[in-house]
């Protein structure tokens, strides 16, 4: 998921003189300072970006099917990617798209090491409840089609250069 900055001036006081000689003040806007390191995004916060940019590309790449969507690769490495791949060459070798996206519900669970994390967990209930299979053909839904809450565990790791998720279970439905 991208993640929006918004940008704001910042305001500073200033005096001038008016008409009748006195002295007043003026705001004018002025350039607003760098923002400090303590304000970059946090290994906690790219970790889910990339953990929601997972499944956001993984429900994009299923309307096609397309295994070879880049996105994939842009979120998921590993065990992870070879999951997802695996799901979706299903998919296009069985004729099946899908529709609609998995709600996420993630938050971080874990981070180590806690000063400079080069792992982190996150936990999710994710909720495939509107996130439908469908014969590509037809369009018809798939009856046989589990849907709803399930605990998610996800592990993302920085691999070259950005977090991506490397590894996740998902349980039952109803286990969350």
């Amino acid at each position: 998921m991208a993640c929006l900055v918004g940008v704001s001036a910042l305001l500073s006081t200033a005096c001038s003189t008016n008409d009748d000689g006195e002295s007043v003040p003026t705001t004018q806007a002025t350039t607003p300072p760098s923002a400090p390191a303590s304000e970059a995004p946090s290994a906690q916060q790219e970790a889910l970006a990339a953990y929601i940019g997972m499944w956001q590309a993984m429900a994009k790449a299923g309307e096609v099917p397309d295994p070879d969507a880049p996105e994939l690769r842009r979120y998921a490495a590993d065990r992870a990617l070879a999951r997802v791949v695996d799901v979706l060459f299903t998919y296009r070798e069985t004729g099946v798209v899908t529709r609609g996206a998995p709600v996420t519900d993630a938050r971080v669970s874990g981070a180590s090491p806690a000063d400079a994390p080069t792992e982190v967990t996150v936990v999710d209930c994710g909720d495939s409840t509107n996130w439908t299979k469908h014969t590509k053909a037809t369009g018809e839904l798939i009856a046989d089609d589990p849907r709803g809450r399930r605990n998610i565990t996800a592990v993302v790791k920085p691999v070259d250069g950005s977090w991506k998720v490397v590894s996740f279970d998902v349980g039952d439905i109803g286990s969350c």
